[in-house]
């Protein structure tokens, strides 16, 4: 039993990471109003400009993790303005498609710069912690600390900001937002720079516990809509419970099938969901 609660614990961690990555997909879903393929993009741009500057600069990982989190988070406020503005008249759909377009752009800039081949952060190697039998890496314990702290924030800055508040009525009512006074295209930004920047922090983690190659971050996708259709496309707190829910179901399925099926076993999960709850665990409820 104690190797199925250590899968159930990895699960954990996994699940975490999903959160860091999905909080931006489903922030910017809400917002936007489309379904941004090309956020798992981000992640590789963040994991490699880290990587960039932390192996080839030789800089410590915190300013290197910093750079590539900002950069992540620009270059997702560029691509929302350049790209998906001008062509937001033609509706979620047109901007679903070109959202593939854009991650293959991004995917294949990522290839022509970096090349093929596994790379890896020069970082320590991870210190492994046990409790009751279980063991748990000091990276792993990051990424809880960072995805509990990522989603408390975001909760916070919704919930008690002015540009959290308009947020929350843009993603409700875009309309009626502006009759009312909020700046739409500021929102809109502030909108891009969140959702990309945490995007640049769940790549900077993929970094730390994972080796790199060019084709990681699309491979993030799958898991990422498993756990946003899971959720509902609604609330942060259903892509939280979503996001564990598909990392511990995905993990502790090792304990039977082989770890190739993992992604199969996430998309089970959400299939045998919405069989009894077509609309989620959110639906389209309103809150965050």
């Amino acid at each position: 039993m104690t190797l199925f609660f250590q899968f159930v614990l990895t699960g954990l961690v996994t699940g975490c990471f999903l959160i860091l990555a999905t909080i931006g997909f489903s922030f910017t879903r809400r917002v936007e109003g489309f379904l941004n393929i090309a956020h798992a993009e981000l992640l590789g741009v963040s994991a490699f400009a880290t990587w960039g500057c932390n192996k080839l600069l030789g800089w410590h990982i915190l300013p290197s993790a910093a750079v590539g989190i900002l950069v992540t988070a620009f270059a997702g406020l560029a691509i929302g303005r350049i790209v998906y503005d001008p062509i937001r008249k033609h509706g979620p759909s047109v901007m679903l498609i070109t959202s593939v377009g854009v991650a293959y752009v991004i995917g294949g800039t990522i290839d022509a710069l970096i090349g093929t081949g596994i790379r890896t952060l020069d970082i320590p190697l991870a210190t492994s912690y046990r409790f009751w039998g279980l063991r748990i890496t000091d990276y792993q314990m990051m990424v809880v600390a960072l995805a509990i702290l990522a989603a408390g924030s975001l909760a916070l800055f919704l919930n008690h900001t002015r540009t959290g508040l308009a947020i929350r009525a843009m993603s409700a009512n875009p309309e009626l937002a502006a009759s009312r006074g909020i700046d739409v295209q500021k929102t809109s930004r502030a909108t891009w720079l969140i959702s990309s920047g945490l995007a640049g922090l769940a790549g900077v983690m993929l970094g730390v516990i994972a080796t790199l190659s060019t084709d990681i971050a699309f491979h993030q996708i799958l898991q990422i809509l498993a756990v946003a259709i899971l959720a509902g496309l609604g609330s942060l707190y259903a892509v939280i419970l979503s996001g564990l829910i598909v990392g511990v179901a995905m993990d502790v399925s090792v304990f039977w099938i082989p770890a190739g099926y993992r992604p199969l076993v996430a998309f089970a999960v959400v299939i045998l969901v919405l069989l009894f709850r077509p609309q989620g665990i959110a639906g389209s409820a309103s809150g965050k």
